[in-house]
């Protein structure tokens, strides 16, 4: 009788603890799924930027090399691409406090677990491809120095406050056409090709992006369809 009772007792502690840890998950999994709306608006903001950023950085390239004497245009495109390119991360808190609370374990299906880690693991990936990106834009940076008056991109950048509301930033076109530094081949060839290595890799670093935010998406699905969510 005594091993029975005591037998009882464990099942008795075992389900109440499991009960308690199902509501738990549930109370995480739904701040997770908060935290993935959360990603897919950035993902949004994001790939929007990127996509107007490298758009420039082609445009800018066909007036170098086809269209030089404009160089309203030329500071226009050529400003645009450094004021609107994006990033890509993930707001994982819920996801790191089921880790660390080792709540993971509790997740049904085991299908869903796997997709909730891929899609976390994948930003270590990501990371990878943002550093790319800030070379490629270092490398503009730097170029720009050959050909671009800075005092121009000054009066350029004499926005108000209303032009950062959007997803993209609103730049002021310079009026007339304001003198490049050089106009000489190699200095505007190595211009170019920076805005070109930044352009093919921001185009990349946009497909990854659209990926992950179909991941959220489906994730998103997933979740709710498991822990009946409204």
């Amino acid at each position: 009788m005594l091993f029975l009772a005591v037998s009882l007792g464990f099942y008795a502690e075992n389900l109440r603890e499991g009960i308690l840890h199902k509501k738990e998950v549930k109370t995480q999994m739904n701040s997770l799924v908060a935290d993935l709306q959360t990603d897919m608006i950035l993902f949004d903001s994001v790939i929007d930027r990127n996509t107007y950023s490298t758009q420039m950085a082609d445009s800018l390239i066909d007036v170098l090399h086809s269209d030089i004497k404009n160089t309203s245009a030329a500071y226009f495109a050529a400003r645009s691409v450094t004021a609107n390119n994006g990033y890509c991360y993930t707001n994982s808190k819920s996801f790191d406090q089921m880790k660390s609370s080792g709540l993971l374990r509790y997740i049904k299906p085991k299908k869903l677990l796997d997709s909730i880690g891929t899609y976390y693991s994948s930003f270590q990936w990501l990371a990878n491809q943002t550093e790319l990106m800030r070379l490629k834009l270092d490398a503009i940076h730097k170029g720009n120095t050959l050909v671009f008056d800075s005092y121009v991109f000054q009066q350029m950048m004499n926005v108000g406050l209303t032009s950062f509301g959007g997803k993209r930033l609103i730049i002021n076109r310079p009026p007339g056409n304001p003198a490049l530094l050089s106009t000489d081949l190699k200095d505007i060839n190595t211009v170019s090709l920076n805005y070109h290595y930044y352009s093919t890799t921001t185009k990349f670093y946009k497909r990854t992006s659209l990926d992950l935010k179909e991941r959220a998406s489906r994730l998103i699905e997933q979740i709710k369809k498991e822990y009946s969510f409204d």
